[in-house]
């Protein structure tokens, strides 16, 4: 028989953003739990203030909120959101904490956005992409 691990409780992704990431202001809101906080990826890169949201079961979704992305700016959801994992390949499941899985991997977004916009190349590992909505 194979054990399924539990999701997590909301109580225990609060708990692992506190300890990790403990100026991320945590907030209940209509639309969902959000956290927002800083992220610089690198020395030489600005600040970037941004918000994940989540809504149990669903994948967090992340936004940057300043300084504003450029309009054409490669792995967005086309509400802007920022395209983080492959969805079909179950990264993230609401088993695994967001402060260990999705917050460096904005991180990361960030440290190949900012080399995007030297060298007008995405240098990560990419999946296929079209028309696609958030990961449910």
């Amino acid at each position: 028989m194979r054990i399924r691990p539990k999701q997590l409780t909301i109580g225990q992704q609060i708990a692992a953003m506190q300890h990790y990431f403990p100026h991320f202001i945590y907030k209940r809101r209509k639309h969902g739990r959000t956290w927002r906080g800083t992220l610089q990826p690198t020395e030489t890169s600005p600040e970037y203030l941004v918000e994940v949201t989540y809504r149990p079961p669903k994948a967090p979704t992340v936004r940057v909120l300043s300084p504003p992305l450029q309009p054409n700016a490669p792995h967005r959801y086309p509400d802007g959101p920022l395209c983080l994992y492959y969805p079909r390949d179950w990264s993230w499941s609401p088993v695994k904490f967001i402060a260990y899985t999705i917050v460096p991997w904005t991180a990361l977004w960030l440290a190949f956005y900012e080399l995007w916009l030297q060298t007008g190349e995405w240098h990560s590992p990419e999946a296929p992409h079209g028309k696609t909505k958030h990961p449910e």
